[in-house]
């Protein structure tokens, strides 16, 4: 799950889906015992790369009928790469998903049920965030969270102390970021908003979701305004970059990030994401809960987000699909390679076992994520359809904000707008 905004318009996702149905997803033979090729579509850091190489080619040495290649782009071409070969019925076999799609393509016949994996390890509310309409979709390949990754070393040059993440508010972050900003030459006390986790957080800390379980926006206009006049408070204040620099900060690539070069000494990020940020820029990084507005924990509303992987409906090969993915997500030996860059396994029979052969990294974010167990509030709903597109319609209208061409006020009236015509 990246921070970064894909750039897909809704119509060529709708013209994708409408005729993915219609071709077959990988090639190899008709027989059941003729070879076998599938095709693995996903994005993410040159980490994850080799770990899904890792993985396939162990895989591969107990399924010598089966290959798989793999398909890479980042995260900014990947969706706008599916929904071509979808169009074309050249979809991946089996491919990444991020939940914001995963009603968009599921309510439209796209996507392969993978209730045939075994489930039975998998605690219900993570089966239930990749099911629509009681089929599975959305295969959990591990769990993450919304954290707040802080670079200690910042902190310590600054004279500034580590934050209570038990105890702190959002007035805290702000200050403390001020004081990090005025204390430390080029180096910013957060880096910025990122979208749509941070809109996410804040406002289920005031009790709604941003889109709802019936696939309906969840927000009013005074939501979208006190958030917006938030985030600009600490653009003024210096607690956030200015604002080209959060402008260009989108489009980073991921060793050039703030967070990951350390200049900056506190950004929203998922929590699978600790070991590449920090083996991108060498910078050993820490994880916070996120703030809340009372500075109670129980207010912090965390939620686990599932990362997922999808299949085609469309493939030649559903049973070698089902096969593979049990693999990919039961297999100790899969989670082993794969540790926490998709997520913590969503398995929990196996989940113990991996925290003996854990990095540093690794080790950091699992601890994190049983940290805040107990702490979780309602889980997040399936979005709805267009949900993938809101993360462009708000970072747009913040830099309308921070560039001053906009009031927090009318920001918030277009924004709500335009969310409204963009959820399906």
């Amino acid at each position: 799950m990246s921070t970064r905004s894909a750039r897909l318009t809704g119509a060529a996702l709708v013209a994708a889906l409408g005729l993915t149905a219609c071709g077959g997803g990988g090639g190899g033979g008709d027989g059941e015992d003729d070879d076998v090729t599938l095709r693995f579509a996903f994005w993410g850091s040159d980490t994850r790369v080799q770990n899904t190489e890792e993985i396939i080619e162990v895989f591969e040495e107990e399924h010598p009928h089966i290959e798989v290649v793999i398909e890479y782009n980042d995260w900014d071409g990947f969706w706008d790469q599916l929904a071509t070969q979808a169009a074309g019925g050249e979809a991946p076999d089996i491919f990444q998903m991020d939940a914001p799609y995963l009603r968009e393509y599921g309510e439209r016949g796209a996507l392969l049920d993978l209730s045939d994996v075994d489930l039975s390890a998998m605690p219900e509310d993570i089966v239930e965030s990749g099911s629509i309409d009681g089929e599975y979709y959305g295969l959990a390949s591990g769990v993450n969270a919304v954290a707040v990754v802080v670079n200690p070393r910042l902190f310590e040059e600054a004279g500034v102390e580590m934050p209570d993440d038990t105890t702190w508010t959002w007035e805290d972050f702000a200050d403390i970021a001020t004081e990090i900003t005025e204390s430390l030459d080029g180096v910013y006390g957060a880096s910025g908003p990122a979208e749509p986790q941070s809109l996410q957080a804040w406002v289920r800390q005031q009790g709604v979701q941003l889109t709802d379980a019936d696939g309906e926006l969840g927000v009013e206009v005074q939501h979208l305004e006190d958030y917006l006049s938030y985030v600009d408070e600490l653009r003024r204040a210096g607690a956030y970059p200015p604002a080209e620099v959060m402008v260009e900060e989108l489009t980073a690539p991921q060793d050039q990030s703030l967070e990951a070069s350390g200049g900056a000494a506190m950004a929203f990020s998922w929590t699978n994401l600790l070991g590449a940020l920090q083996d991108a820029g060498g910078e050993e990084l820490e994880l916070l809960r996120l703030p809340s507005p009372t500075g109670d924990v129980a207010d912090a509303q965390q939620w686990y987000n599932t990362g997922m992987v999808s299949a085609s409906s469309s493939t030649d090969h559903p049973e070698e699909v089902v096969e593979f993915l049990d693999f990919f997500v039961n297999d100790l030996r899969s989670a082993e390679i794969n540790m926490t860059d998709r997520g913590l396994s969503a398995n929990t029979e196996i989940r113990p076992q991996l925290m003996d052969t854990m990095d540093e990294a690794n080790a950091t974010a699992a601890e994190f994520m049983d940290e805040i167990e107990d702490e979780l509030g309602e889980p997040a709903p399936v979005p709805a359809t267009g949900f993938g597109q809101l993360a462009d319609v708000i970072h747009r209208y913040e830099a309308e904000v921070f560039f001053e061409r906009m009031t927090p006020a009318e920001a918030a009236e277009a924004m709500h707008a335009e969310f409204e015509s963009t959820l399906g």
